[in-house]
This record gives structure tokens, C-alpha cells and sequence, in this order.
């Protein structure tokens, strides 16, 4: 980082200090709670989609199940539990920012998130938001992003939870969660772990699911204390172990094995002022992993990235109506691997976020410029508005820039890294509508994107696979979400479904990106009884080019899972539950080779108190 950034953010800390007044409390509420407050305040133009903690109970522990069943993002799943990628808006895995507590939290390896390494059960608030955010979350926010949050309450109330799981193919969940505090303190802890032979049968076939097995375990802990009436101290801290077999496919037996290991910590220090917000964050990230071709063998590569990151917000409000944001951050990583060498990254950034509300029109403006040696970086803006015409109907808007960084083995792998790599950038708008009718709820939103600079691993003159910027790619296409609540014979019903229809074409070719579904559909419908719920949920995938020409096609599928509780008591609450997975025996795979589980049965029992 230059010297201009120290001075910006020196300058930004002695504003803070030098801020002596009280502020009404009442404006601090989200501010304290939530752990990743720019998400509700910095989203004009652009739809949030928060998935219930009802939902997330009732479905599987993993993120790819509860993400693929209530979005209409695409996931490529290598099995139950294994590799597993997302596609939001026909971008790639590397386009899709997984948000932890406010921290991009993408490998510095490969620049995606396994969407299967993430347990559901030890986050309080998992969203989403379709669309560009690189201004505010950094590298890979092209496609979305998508949002895991811990948040604290000072009610001087405690709560335990404890689930323990078992199912087909020997698979046991357990997870405890906790939550204490006083008017001052607030602590969460969440452990949740899976683990499964998975030796499923694959359908139509005399074969089953070998070198499947898998184990994983989330410790999730965080705190919050008041210092004084102004001043706020919070820690979050999540570790992630996981040791998995990488199951073969049809025609390809495997024998290998992947260990990883993921520490993530944060610190925040908000200070309340007058009209001025301050917040200082530190976070550490630490990922390592161990990949080994024979899972019997003592040879194996490797690979671990140590992450610091420094961050001060400092917002001043002109008005109830006007805020304005400055922040200063930096960030240093440093990679060692297998293959691997000078694998380093030191970035700085400033960003302004300003934000102005008037009484039926809201807009946002933010602007992000980054600083590094490895790369050159684009200017990052976002436009965002709305406009309340009436109580049932809004209308949004927003277009931005946005960015994704080579990674670590783009830029340094020593059998194919190309150090000359420009970062991918993209221009995007989005138009979207909301209609409000109390108990139903819709959002239909159009957009496009043009990615330039997209980085394509392709081999080159002697064969060697090696990445390259090449291709100029325009998505498109349209989101719906609707979401139905009310009551049938006293009793809550929902219903909701979502709906994408996604074009992702290469300029040069006028084909189809491969892996991307131009249809998705789901649908889920719950109903709750005295002591009983039900939960029934669908989807429907599209067929997917598997050949960049678009001459080979793996054929689109529907699944459904069906769950059933019952509470046997209120206090202490004690109940049970079964999940049946894929109700109709359907053979289906995202992937070539890869088929997925048949018919499976999970149960559980819930102990609250």
C-alpha cells in the first residue's frame, strides 16, 4: 500500500477520535446486531433474498442442499458431499463471492468456495444477493454473492439446541448451538458435524459410489461487549476440518484423498459518535489443504494461504436521509504450495459509498479503487435506485463495474501460471420489480452482463495447459422469487418458488458456456399442523452443454425432497423429524459420470431448552 492510503487512513482515524457527541441509540441497533450491516444498507437497486431459519433447520446440513432447493442458482456436484461449485447468473464458480460475517472468504487457490466444506448449522443468517458487489466484497462478486452471518441479541436470555442425526448409507449429523447474554455480553457457539460412508447404489447400474467416504467439523464461536455506552467490541471466530475420499466416476475408479483445514477470525471495534460510525476490523484467514493421489500413500501435495486483512469504515451522516462512507483497508496474503512459488499479494484500497433516501426515491452511489503490484485494477463503481410507486409496487435499478483477480494458480503455479494475467472485469445492469399483496410477495428482475478478460485455462503451442485472458462473454436473462404466506384452517402454509432463465454465449463462438442451464426451477411448499409441519421441495434443472462447441448435452432432471416433524413437547422442546431425499428414485447428475444418491432417508431429534 502507498503512502496515500496510510494517509487517508490516518486522516479517517483522527476524524473518529476527534467525534465527542452522543448518538441516539436507537440508530445503532442494526449496526450492532448484524455482523455484515452493508448488506441491508448498501444493496439499493439490488434484491436480497433471506433464507428462513425455519428452512434452513429442515434442510440438510450441507450449503449446496439448502442452496439448490430455495435459489435459482446452478450447482455442479462431483456427489453427495463432494466437490461442489455454484453458478449464479451463468457466471463460473471463481464469479460468486461467499461472504462470511462481511469477509470475502474465496481460496486464494482457486478463487471459489466448496459449497459443500460450509455447514449450515452454526450461521444465525444465511442470504443472498444476485448481482455485482465487488465495491464493497471485493474480487469474484460478478455473478453474486452469497452470505453467512452471526448476529448477537443483549436480551439476558440463553438457548440451547441440540440435533442429533443418523441416515441411509451410514451418515451421522449432530450440531449444538448456544446462545447467552446479558445486557451488556452476547455469546454464540455453534458445532455442528456430518460424516458418511457414502457407498450409495447408482441407479440403473450394478455399480456404487466407491472412495466416497467423508468427515467434516464447524466450531463457530463469537462475541460481542459493550465498552461504556458508545463502544462496541466484537470477535467471530469459525474452523473448519474436513477429511474426504474423491469418489471416481462411470467409467474412472479413484483412490485419492483431500484434507482441509479453514481458520477464519475477526475483529471489530465500532465506535458511535455523534454523527459519525467508526469501525475497525482486523481478520486473520489461514487455509491449508493436502491432496493425495493414493490415499494409501504417504505422498501428497499441498498448499496453505495465510490471509491479514486491516479495515476502517468511518460513516458520516448528514442527515437521517444522507450517509456517507470512507473506508482504507488493506490486505496481505502469503501462499505457500506444491508447484507454487513467490506467492504473495499486498493490496490497499479506498472506497466511498454515499446514500440518499428521499420519500419515494432512494439512490446510492459508491466508488473502490485497489492498489497492487501483482495486477493492474480497474476503477470499481456502483449505481444503485428505487422508486416506491405505490405500496404494492417498487421499481429497482443498478449497474456496476466489478472484478475478479487471478488466483494463486493462475498467477503462480509453476507448470502453467502466467504472471501477466489482467483481472477479469465486468460491466452489468439490472432492472428489477417488486410487488408486495401482504401475504404474496414478488421480485422479477432482467439483467446483463459483459465480462471481458474472461481467464479460460486452454493449452498452448506444446500442449501445456496453461490460463489466458480470451473470451468477452455476455450473460443475460431473468430471476424470479415469490413468496406466498397465510393461513389455511388457522394454520401457516407457505409457499415459494424461484425461477431463472439464463443465457451465458461466448462473442466468438455464439455458443452456450458449458455447465450453464438456461432453465431453473424451484418450488417449495410447507404446512403446519398443531405439532406437526411438512415440508415438500422441488426442482427442475435444465439440460447443460458439457463440449464448449455445444455438441455433447447432459439431459436436465427433476428431484424432490419431502420432510416431516413432529414436537412431541414445547418446554423443554422436543421433537423429531425425517427427510426423505430424492422421493421418486430419480437418476440424475450435474455433471458427466457423476450420478448422484437415489432414494435416502435422514432422521433427527431436536432437544431446546
Amino acid at each position: 500500500m502507498n503512502r496515500n492510503l496510510y494517509l487517508l487512513f490516518t486522516l479517517l482515524l483522527c476524524c473518529c477520535l476527534k467525534a465527542t457527541s452522543q448518538n441516539d441509540s436507537i440508530n445503532w441497533l442494526d449496526e450492532v446486531l448484524l455482523s455484515d450491516v452493508k448488506l441491508k444498507n448498501n444493496s439499493e437497486g439490488q434484491f436480497v433474498k433471506e433464507i428462513s431459519s425455519t428452512v434452513i433447520q429442515r434442510s440438510e446440513p450441507l450449503l449446496t442442499s439448502l442452496l439448490k432447493f430455495n435459489t435459482p442458482f446452478f450447482f455442479r456436484e462431483n456427489g453427495y458431499g463432494m466437490v461442489s461449485s455454484a453458478s449464479v447468473r451463468g457466471t463460473g464458480a471463481s464469479q460468486t463471492a461467499v461472504i462470511w460475517n462481511g469477509i470475502n472468504i474465496n481460496s486464494q487457490f482457486t478463487g471459489q468456495t466448496d459449497f459443500n466444506t460450509v455447514n449450515t448449522k452454526v450461521f444465525d443468517n444465511i442470504s443472498l444477493r444476485p448481482g455485482g458487489g465487488s465495491v464493497v466484497y471485493g474480487s469474484g462478486a460478478i455473478g453474486g454473492t452469497i452470505h453467512l452471518s452471526n448476529e448477537f441479541s443483549f436480551d439476558g436470555n440463553s438457548e440451547n439446541e441440540i440435533r442429533l442425526g443418523y441416515g441411509s448409507f451410514d451418515t451421522y449429523q449432530t450440531s449444538y448451538n448456544g446462545n447467552f447474554s446479558t445486557e451488556k455480553t452476547s455469546v454464540n457457539i455453534g458445532l455442528a458435524g456430518v460424516s458418511s460412508e457414502n457407498d450409495y447404489k447408482y441407479l440403473e447400474t450394478q455399480e456404487y459410489n466407491e472412495n466416497g467416504d467423508f468427515y467434516n467439523v464447524s466450531l463457530n464461536a463469537s462475541i460481542a461487549q459493550w465498552l461504556g455506552d458508545t463502544n462496541i467490541l466484537k470477535f467471530y471466530s469459525n474452523y473448519y476440518e474436513g477429511d474426504r475420499g474423491f469418489s471416481g466416476t462411470l467409467n474412472l475408479p479413484s483412490n485419492s484423498k483431500y484434507e482441509d483445514r479453514n481458520s477464519r477470525n475477526l475483529l471489530e471495534w465500532k465506535s458511535f459518535a455523534g454523527k459519525f460510525t467508526s469501525s475497525l476490523k482486523l481478520a486473520w484467514i489461514d487455509e491449508s489443504f493436502k491432496y493425495y493421489e493414493n490415499r494409501d500413500s504417504d505422498n501428497y501435495s499441498s498448499g496453505d494461504a495465510e490471509t491479514g486483512i486491516i479495515k476502517y469504515d468511518l460513516e458520516y451522516e448528514f442527515a437521517k436521509n444522507k450517509k456517507l462512507n470512507l473506508i482504507a483497508d488493506y490486505t496481505d496474503v502469503q501462499g505457500v504450495g506444491t508447484g507454487i512459488e513467490n506467492a504473495e499479494r499486498k493490496i490497499g484500497g479506498i472506497s466511498a459509498l454515499w446514500s440518499h433516501q428521499l420519500e419515494k426515491f432512494s439512490y446510492e452511489l459508491s466508488l473502490r479503487q485497489e492498489i497492487t503490484n501483482n495486477y493492474d485494477s480497474p476503477l470499481l463503481f456502483s449505481i444503485g435506485s428505487s422508486y416506491q410507486f405505490s405500496e404494492n409496487y417498487q421499481l429497482r435499478f443498478n449497474s456496476s463495474r466489478n472484478f475478479r483477480i487471478p488466483t494463486f494458480n493462475d498467477l503462480f503455479w509453476l507448470q502453467g501460471g502466467n504472471t501477466n494475467l489482467d483481472p477479469e472485469t465486468s460491466i452489468q445492469a439490472e432492472l428489477g420489480n417488486e410487488f408486495n399483496f401482504n401475504v404474496l410477495r414478488i421480485n422479477l428482475t432482467g439483467y446483463f452482463i459483459d465480462i471481458d478478460d474472461l481467464i479460460r485455462w486452454i493449452p498452448d503451442e506444446s500442449g501445456m495447459w496453461r490460463p489466458v485472458n480470451t473470451a468477452n462473454v455476455h450473460n443475460y436473462g431473468l430471476e424470479l422469487f415469490a413468496a406466498w404466506n397465510t393461513q389455511l384452517s388457522e394454520n401457516a402454509f407457505s409457499l415459494n418458488t424461484s425461477y431463472a432463465y439464463t443465457r451465458s454465449v461466448d462473442q466468438e463462438t455464439g455458443d452456450q458456456l458449458i455447465y450453464t442451464p438456461q432453465h431453473k426451477v424451484t418450488l417449495a411448499a410447507g404446512y403446519e399442523i398443531k405439532n406437526f409441519s411438512i415440508l415438500l421441495q422441488s426442482l427442475y434443472n435444465g439440460s447443460i452443454y458439457t463440449s464448449s462447441d455445444n455438441n455433447y448435452e447432459l439431459e436436465g432432471y427433476e428431484i424432490a425432497d419431502l420432510y416431516l416433524g413432529y414436537t412431541f413437547s414445547r418446554n423443554p422442546e422436543i421433537g423429531v423429524d425425517l427427510r426423505f431425499n430424492n422421493i421418486f428414485n430419480k437418476k440424475y447428475q450435474s455433471l458427466p459420470s457423476r450420478i448422484m444418491p437415489g432414494r435416502s432417508i435422514n432422521s433427527t431429534l431436536t432437544f431446546k431448552f
